[in-house]
Order: structure tokens, then sequence, then C-alpha cells
């Protein structure tokens, strides 16, 4: 016979295996059942997929700001993975998605038990430029992220029209930004319900790429996202770069691309409403989107009309200048060569037969400057930028459109922050070239020292482009640094090691993540930075609309 105290150790065990393959958790709108995942270092973990954050947006609120959602009965499946927005895929480039795609992923190592320690709090907002992008698993597992002991969350917003058409006539009712409406709704419901993950909601980070950095930024000067968050990571995005931005005069362009002729908007949006969600992305992707600062965007954020749903109103850069803003401590950055971007731009259209034009000088000066081509003024601006990158660097270097896409706006981001902020701002640099940079990945081109756009994204989540690495690579050492740094300015507020924040403009302190972690007195890049800082001395970044 086994001893009491065995029998009931066996029965213990029997009962956490079956909570670790079946969790069931309540939230305020009703039960989740789960499943279960390992880590990289084989640890357990739990995973909620396909949680609902708010009604489907369809039919009557197809472009209207998102609704909460409604309790359900009974115990919701949430092993499967929920639907993306209407878009291509980010890897494959296929159509995937539905219109009805509100829905998030919870990832955490413990369920709440009464001697549990409530987790730090991750919230990634996934980037795209607002027109692809996705929270399924395939593009951001969160295989590296859960060995550290914190509450992951991902999750899909509209994009593209349905996320982010906006009209001018303030009576048809679409203000625009619905997507970055959506990304607030998810903010309220963390606040609402992650303590029944064992998450902390007095102690949450935002954090994401590209359009996802940019859209952290837009909740630190939205006052709809104030208490909801305690600290923000912008990675390779902010407000002040140009492709953030989109046009209210595309409605009328995308009901007559159909065939028909809506001589208004209110005419546009009638024929808009009757389409099928697909047919919108089709007649969408027959609008020229370029990400050039040159040119205003399609589809992006805009500064809308006052509304009993507002999100953003003002000027972001006049806003950051007055401080009006959430004060949270701010981790920022940037790779070294972000504007290897247009590579992967070329290695699509190469495949869809399609040749991309050299770069030419206009397509660089941000159209937030205000200034016109072939003017006086435009020309002050080709001869300093010429001296600069002159015709080699211009069609054979990344630097030219690293600097205008996204160092003007990021270094013009944090110089304004440094001014108002009273909390610490931490700056990075991205080195690191190894066989899990995602980006070249993508492109088969993982030889060379060059680092492009989002490939810091192959160290923070597994995807369906992870590669296998060994014990002790170059690429196990980026994932365990990545991780560390980001999973600790989650927890305190101060990431790992001998990161210094920014004091000033005059010496940027930056943090280079390479093969090494290194902590650099100065930018590397400030000779070229330079250049720009005198024209936006005389042409500042300020007409955002």
């Amino acid at each position: 016979m086994f001893p009491f105290y065995v029998f009931i150790l066996v029965i213990h065990l029997l009962s956490v295996f079956a909570n670790m393959t079946d969790p069931i958790i309540t939230i305020q709108e009703g039960q989740l059942k789960g499943t279960t995942g390992t880590n990289i270092d084989g640890e357990n973990f739990y995973k909620f997929y396909g949680i609902p954050y708010a009604k489907p947006p369809i039919n009557e609120l197809r472009f209207q700001p998102p609704q909460p959602i409604d309790p359900w009965p009974g115990i919701r499946d949430a092993s499967k993975i929920g639907n993306s927005s209407v878009s291509r895929d980010d890897f494959t480039r296929e159509i995937i998605g539905d219109e009805d795609c509100l829905y998030l992923n919870v990832y955490t190592r413990f369920l709440p038990s009464s001697n549990s320690e409530l987790q730090p709090v991750m919230v990634y907002i996934h980037g795209g430029g607002f027109v692809v992008g996705s929270s399924r698993p395939g593009l951001v597992g969160p295989e590296f992220l859960l060995t550290k002991n914190i509450v992951l969350v991902t999750f899909n917003y509209r994009l593209g029209a349905l996320g982010f058409l906006s009209l001018k006539d303030p009576e048809l009712g679409v203000y625009g930004n619905m997507g970055l409406k959506d990304q607030n709704l998810v903010l309220k419901w963390v606040k609402r319900n992650i303590k029944n993950f064992n998450g902390d909601p007095d102690n949450v980070t935002i954090f994401g790429n590209s359009a996802g950095g940019a859209s952290v930024q837009a909740h630190l000067l939205s006052p709809s996202s104030a208490g909801l968050f305690h600290k923000a990571i912008m990675q390779s995005g902010c407000v002040l770069n140009s492709w953030v931005w989109g046009s209210r005069d595309t409605a009328i362009q995308l009901a007559n691309a159909t065939g028909k002729s809506a001589k208004d908007e209110k005419e546009a949006l009638a024929i808009l409403k009757q389409l099928t969600s697909l047919e919108i992305l089709h007649l969408q992707e027959k609008i020229p989107d370029s990400p050039y600062p040159a040119k205003k965007r399609p589809f992006g954020a805009v500064l809308e009309v006052s509304n009993p749903t507002e999100f953003l109103t003002s000027t972001p850069a006049e806003n950051i200048e007055k401080g009006k803003y959430h004060q949270v401590p701010i981790l920022m950055g940037y790779v070294k060569d972000e504007g290897k971007l247009l590579d992967l731009g070329k290695f699509y259209a190469d495949k869809a037969g399609i040749i991309i034009p050299d770069l030419e000088m206009k397509n660089i000066i941000p159209v937030e400057l205000g200034v016109k081509w072939e003017t006086s003024e435009s020309e002050e601006i080709v001869e300093a930028l010429e001296k600069l990158y002159p015709e080699d660097i211009l069609k054979n270097s990344y630097d030219p459109l690293t600097d205008a896409m996204f160092l003007v706006g990021i270094f013009e981001a944090l110089k304004l922050h440094l001014k108002t902020s009273s909390q610490p701002i931490y700056l990075y640099r991205i080195s690191l070239a190894a066989n899990l940079n995602q980006l070249k990945v993508r492109i088969n081109r993982t030889e060379g020292s060059d680092v492009g756009h989002s490939d810091e994204l192959g160290y923070l989540f597994k995807s369906d482009l992870t590669t296998t690495f060994k014990n002790g690579s170059v690429e196990e050492t980026g994932i365990r640094n990545f991780v560390q740094l980001w999973t600790d300015f989650a927890s305190k507020g101060i990431p790992s090691g001998q990161w210094q924040p920014v004091q000033n403009e005059t010496q940027i302190a930056v943090m280079d993540i390479g093969r090494k972690l290194e902590m650099l007195a100065d930018i590397p890049e400030r000779t070229r930075l330079e250049v720009w800082w005198n024209i936006l001395r005389k042409y500042p970044l300020r007409k955002f609309s």
C-alpha cells in the first residue's frame, strides 16, 4: 500500500497537469478555455487565443469606433486563433482575414492563486504601415518573451480603409483612426481583465514596431489612453514619421474605383458600405500608396475634428513641446539601416514583375515641411541634401531612406521629449546582423553587416521564419539580450546592464545592440543628422493633418 500522503501528492500532480492542459478562467465577459505551450527553454505557459474585445465591426459598425463586446454564455473556446484584419499576409502576401477581426491573445506562465504575485504586462502593437500585419502566432509567437515572468498580450486591429478611412464632412460620422481606437479598447480590456491572467493592471508596458511604434507614441499623446499603461517602447517608428499620416481625400477615389461616380463623400460612403470587405481591399490596392516622405499616404492616422470618440485632435509635435502627454518612462530606437526596407519592396515587386524606379531627391523631402517642389525653399533643401547624398549614395546606399523615412522623425521626437519629459528616456541602436534578422530572412539575404527595418523582431518573437539556432550562438545570445532588456524595462522602467538614459541632445547616449551590448557616448549618425537638423530649424516637422 502507498502511504496516504503519496496518494494525495499524486492527486495534486494530476490536478496540476489537468490545469496545464485545460486552463479555464473567468473574465468580466465570461469564461475562457485556453491551451498550453512551451517556451524555448522547454517550460510550460498558458495561452488564450481569439478572445473578442469588441463587437464585430460589421454592417452598421463599419467605419465606426469599436463597441465593447457583450458577455457570452458558457465557456468560450480560446484555443483557436482569431481572424486578422482583411489584408495581405506579412510573409506570404496572400489575402487573409475578415472584417470581424477584433480579437486578442494572452500568454502567461502562471494563473492566479492564493500565493501568486501579479506579473508585469506587455501589450504588443504590430506594425505593417497600417495596411498589413497580424497578431497570429506565426508572426509574433510568445516563446522567447515567455522565458521571463511577464504576461504578453497581442491583438488584431482594423487596417487599411476599414481601419483608417476618414471623411472631411463631420456630419457623416466617419472621423478616422478606427484602428487606433481599436487599440485603445484593447488597453481598456487589459485594465479590466488582465488580473485574471495573473497580470498586473498597474504595470502595463505598450510596445510596437514601425506603425506599432508610432501607435505607441499616439497613445502617449491621446487623452483617451490616460492611465491605461505605465511604460512605452517605440521601435523604429513615431508620430513624426511622414508615413504614419493618411489623407482625407480617399473616400471618393475609393468609391469611384468601383466604376461608379460619387459626386461627394456622402455618395462615396453609401457605395463603400454596400461592398464586401474583400472588395474594399481590392479597391484599396488600386490606389497608389507610397511610403516616401514626400507623399501623403491614402490610409493612416489623422487629426480628428472634435467628436464624442476622438483619439487625436491636435498637432503631435506641439503637444510634445508643451509636455501635453502621459509622463511615463520611454524606451525608443532604430536599426542602423532602416532604409533597407526598400529591398523588401523590391523583393515583392520583382516577384510581381514590377520595376521600382531609382530613388529621387524629391521623394525624401517630408511633406510635413510644407515645402513645394521646385521652389526656392525646396532648392535650398536639395542643395544641402545633395552634399550629404551625392548621386551614387542616393542610388546605392540605405542612408537617404534610413534618415528621411525614420531617423529624422525619431530624433525630432526624442529631442522634443527631452525638453518636457519628467521620466527617463532610453535610446537604442541595433547593429546585430545574424541569421534571425527578420527582414533579411524574408528576402533571403542574411549575409552582410547591414541591419534592416524590423530585423529586431526575429529576436523578440518566434515566427514562421525562425530557423534553428544552437545554444551559445550569436542568435541565441541576441534573443537573450533583447528579451532581458525589454522585459527588465517592462518590469522596472529601467533596462538592464549599463544602459544610461539620454540627458541632452549635445551628446545623445545610445545603447548599441550588436553582437555585444555597448553603451555609446553619442550616436554614430550625428554627422548626417546635423544636416537635417539645420533644415528643420527653418522648416520644422509641424504640418501634420
